[in-house]
């Protein structure tokens, strides 16, 4: 056991860690694996509170240790979720502060990593909708400081005080867990605290004294160079992209690790720098920087209604500092005082009880109020228009759905056509099922899947070339089925990319699972192969296939955008992408679709050529019905409206005999 001291160089690891998130949310360059910071913070947090409960010993109290916590955490996170809750209701539409409602209630709770794994990624859809989703850390934190006392006593009392022993197996299974999971399970592992455990874990084992060679043969210095150099590896190699937590999350952890093991005897060069004057006033405002940042950074970028350009970045940084520094000097330095509960512990508990009562019940009562669409009704009435017929048409999906297929058209006909893609070809089932019912025709709908046989996409967790090979055996062995539509994404796999600010910023790598060798070839060609391929097989069982050429990207969250110009009175039509981006984005589809045309039997649908406006960009909107109901799919209205580009297709459609 080492002994209790203020130590300022750790305050300069904070800013570093806090420094990282900050620049990485605001899309600084060099800065793309910034959220390892909060790798940094959960190795200082266990480092930290295993050291205040071991150096009081016999005379450690988990009732004064939980008291300490709630002044220290609460007072600042309560103003900041005030502070979301009225800016939420200023500009959120109805569903946006519907999730934003059951946010601060989990938050409240520290059950936010919870909810967030719950709902998707770190990096998911939309995430400028979620101004609270960086406490998804503070969560697991609070998790680690309710059970980990306990933990200390059970082993001090009945377990021969093997502390290090036993957390470096505890810490051990943990790493095994989030090492294993990461790939099957990766939302889950970067949220919830059985696989961040061991991080804050290897902070614990610090504050143990353990004789070992490296604090002989080892220079201190080199020990920090390589702690400073991991930390700086991990900020600026990894992304979005990059596997995590996991093993790479030992890059991070282990330099965090080394930095403060290294200067815990004598100071270190690095020390030294991480001592100066403006690493450690960072350091000490650092939780309040964190817990101010995301939401000023998410609400601008949502506002902003584009990507933040330099003067914006730097406007957000000072506005997060003055917050920080206010937030410091008035709310986190009086609440830590001693003093001001004059030593009644009863007091934080009833008083931070009530308060926890109270957001947590007013964030339930805003999700059960729907997100109190009453507020700028009108906007909000168009949004809830595309949620109600997406209600009814995934009902509508459920009702005719049997062994992952749609009965689309008129049920009481022979199925003879079927229609199959990503998500893109379930937004264009209205159109097809209507026009199938216009002509009393019926097929089968096969949507989730890019319908290219022998690919996969790296970034799945599950194979689509063995999705995709039980669909040909289908169509295999219905012959009666004469027609193929195949609808997908096109751009996105051809150009390996998402469109403009669409969040979140993931790239689709293809891969081909009968070539290896060209793994590495551009998305293009993977997916030219691959649909030539797939075409051709169809073509070999005599089916005659409709390509259909994809709708438009957006580029930007419709309904949001919608809402947002609502109530700031702007016309946001200059922001939608133009016909010639759309013609840029899609020229290697086009260039594919061309060869493909020339075969025999194939031929290519535009419903895009309908979503354009005079002025040439695209249209969104026709009348008081939005026609996406996100970045880049259709809603149900927007479905309707390209459904004549299909009525040629159903006309001529050759029917079983």
């Amino acid at each position: 056991m080492i002994d209790f001291k203020y130590r300022k160089d750790i305050d300069g690891l904070r800013a570093i860690a806090v420094s990282a998130v900050i620049f990485s949310h605001l899309n600084i360059p060099g800065f793309a694996g910034g959220f390892v910071g909060v790798d940094i913070f959960f190795v200082i947090s266990g480092f930290l509170i295993t050291t205040i409960i071991l150096n009081q010993s016999e005379t450690f109290s988990i009732v004064n240790f939980y008291a300490r916590r709630i002044r220290r955490i609460l007072p600042v996170l309560f103003v900041v979720i005030a502070f979301v809750m009225a800016i939420g209701a200023l500009i959120f539409n109805f569903r946006a502060f519907k999730d934003l409602g059951q946010s601060v209630t989990a938050t409240s709770l520290f059950l936010s990593n919870i909810l967030f794994w719950y709902r998707g990624g770190y990096f998911s859809t939309s995430s400028i909708e979620k101004p609270l989703l960086h406490t998804w850390s503070l969560a697991v934190e609070e998790q680690f400081y309710i059970l980990f006392p306990i933990l200390i006593i059970v082993i001090r009392k009945f377990l021969f005080q093997r502390y290090f022993l036993i957390l470096l197996l505890i810490g051990f299974t943990s790493l095994v867990a989030s090492i294993w999971s990461v790939n099957k399970y990766p939302d889950a592992t970067f949220y919830l605290a059985p696989t961040r455990a061991w991080e804050l874990i290897a902070g614990s084992l610090l504050a143990f004294e353990v004789k070992a060679p490296i604090h002989i043969k080892i220079n201190k210095n080199i020990i920090a160079t390589l702690g400073i150099f991991l930390i700086a590896y991990s900020i600026l190699i990894f992304n979005e992209k990059t596997i995590f937590p996991g093993f790479n999350a030992i890059f991070p952890v282990l330099g965090t690790v080394l930095l403060i093991h290294s200067a815990k005897v004598e100071k270190t060069v690095i020390s030294k720098v991480l001592e100066t004057k403006a690493l450690v006033f960072i350091g000490l405002i650092s939780y309040s920087l964190y817990l101010w940042h995301w939401p000023v950074v998410a609400f601008s970028k949502y506002y902003l209604l584009r990507e933040l350009n330099k003067n914006d970045i730097l406007t957000i940084l000072l506005i997060i500092l003055i917050l920080s520094i206010i937030s410091f000097k008035f709310i986190e330095q009086p609440f830590r005082r001693d003093s001001l509960f004059k030593n009644k512990l009863s007091i934080p508990f009833i008083f931070f009880g009530v308060v926890t009562l109270i957001f947590a019940l007013s964030g339930l009562w805003v999700s059960v109020e729907n997100g109190m669409p009453y507020r700028y009704s009108d906007a909000n009435a168009d949004i809830m228009r595309i949620e109600k017929r997406d209600a009814e048409l995934l009902k509508f999906i459920e009702a005719r759905t049997e062994n992952g297929k749609v009965l689309l058209g008129d049920d009481t006909a022979l199925p003879t056509f079927i229609l199959w893609g990503d998500s893109h070809a379930q937004a264009l089932m209205p159109a097809i099922s209507a026009m199938a019912n216009k002509y009393s025709m019926s097929g089968f709908g096969v949507p989730g899947h890019p319908p290219v046989v022998d690919l996969d996409i790296m970034e799945l967790p599950y194979s689509e070339a063995e999705r995709n090979e039980v669909i040909m055996s289908f169509i295999k062995n219905r012959p009666e089925l004469k027609t193929v539509i195949i609808a997908a994404r096109w751009a996105m796999y051809a150009n390996g990319n998402q469109f403009k600010n669409e969040s979140p910023k993931i790239n689709h790598q293809l891969r081909d699972v009968t070539n290896a060798n060209i793994s590495e070839t551009k998305n293009s060609e993977i997916l030219r192969l691959g649909l030539t391929k797939t075409i051709r097989a169809l073509l070999q069982m005599n089916r005659k296939v409709f390509i259909v050429m994809d709708v438009p990207e957006i580029g930007f969250n419709v309904p949001a955008l919608h809402f947002v110009s609502h109530i700031k009175r702007e016309d946001y039509s200059f922001l939608l992408p133009t016909k010639n981006e759309y013609i840029e984005r899609n020229q290697k589809v086009r260039e594919i679709f061309s060869e493909l045309e020339l075969l025999n039997g194939v031929a290519i649908i535009n419903p895009e050529i309908n979503l354009f406006e005079e002025n040439g960009r695209v249209k969104v909107k026709m009348g008081k019905y939005l026609l996406y109901k996100d970045d880049d799919h259709l809603s149900v209205d927007g479905a309707e409206f390209v459904a004549p580009a299909f009525e040629n297709l159903f006309k001529n459609m050759p029917l079983t005999k």
